[in-house]
């Protein structure tokens, strides 16, 4: 943790849990703590509430939370930590990057896909070289690094709680799914494969998700899809039909739609007006 002894505004541990170790008690810290579970599967507990995490989740407490974590799974753990004192990451970083800093500063789950665990597993590795053989350029590596795996979760993570009725809470069929949408937003999905996957029927499954999530099962996935769209309107020179496709969606004309009816605008001027930073100056 961040001590006396090792102040500079950020650090990070990797360590290993065996099946039945718990912190036995809660906890709370002036900063931010980001936990990241490689392997294994165990309860993150935040304010008296249960987040279970499996394998490539992350939970991120906020600055004085109280949480713990117990390991209650059939096999070791492997879980990273890293604390961040939130000042240090700059006053520009903060002031430009609003979305970010707003997830860091509300605790919460997010699944982040395989192809986004990847980069931030070998971003996680680097920095922990920086933490544990440091030199006069460490904190100012490991700050980069830190900021790197958080546009990372933001590009391919899905946070639970931005999708999910705080009053309904947790749902594990509900996690489920979402999990199946973010990995697999670019291929065919339909109420009835999904439903059939989680064991459900797709009616019962088709009631349960709109009361949890307030979204139909195909709103939802639309949801997903243009999420990874807007990323590919600003990060690439594809075109329209390209990008649509890419996501998921059967048609060019369908997107647009998709797109304008959540957006206000068609993906061609979002595009423009984004590059030319107007869109979000209206």
């Amino acid at each position: 943790m961040l001590t006396e002894k090792n102040n500079t505004g950020i650090y990070v541990e990797r360590a290993i849990r065996q099946p039945g170790f718990d912190m036995n008690y809660d906890h709370f810290h002036t900063y931010c703590e980001l936990f990241y579970l490689k392997t294994g599967s165990c309860i993150y507990k935040v304010n008296g509430k249960e987040f279970p995490m499996n394998e490539g989740d992350i939970y991120i407490a906020a600055p004085g939370e109280n949480h713990r974590t117990f390991y209650n799974g059939p096999e070791p753990c492997e879980r990273t930590v890293i604390y961040c004192d939130l000042p240090i990451l700059g006053q520009e970083y903060i002031d430009s990057h609003e979305n970010i800093m707003g997830k860091l500063a509300t605790s919460g789950k997010a699944l982040v896909i395989k192809r986004g665990r990847d980069y931030i597993d070998r971003i996680i590795d680097d920095m922990l070289v920086e933490n544990n053989v440091p030199d006069d350029y460490s904190v100012e590596n490991m700050i980069l690094m830190f900021k790197q795996i958080l546009l990372w979760i933001e590009r391919c993570g899905i946070f639970i709680y931005e999708s999910v009725d705080k009053e309904n809470g947790f749902d594990e069929d509900i996690e489920k799914i979402m999990r199946i949408v973010a990995e697999r937003y670019s291929q065919p999905l339909t109420l009835e494969a999904v439903a059939a996957e989680v064991s459900l029927s797709p009616t019962y499954l088709s009631r349960k998700f709109k009361k949890v999530t307030g979204k139909t099962f195909i709103d939802y996935v639309n949801f997903i899809r243009l999420r990874q769209a807007i990323q590919r309107l600003l990060t690439t020179d594809d075109s329209i039909t390209e990008i649509a496709l890419a996501c998921g969606f059967n048609s060019s004309n369908y997107f647009k739609d998709c797109f304008k009816k959540n957006y206000g605008v068609s993906p061609r001027t979002y595009r423009s007006q984004s590059l030319n930073h107007s869109f979000f100056d209206e």
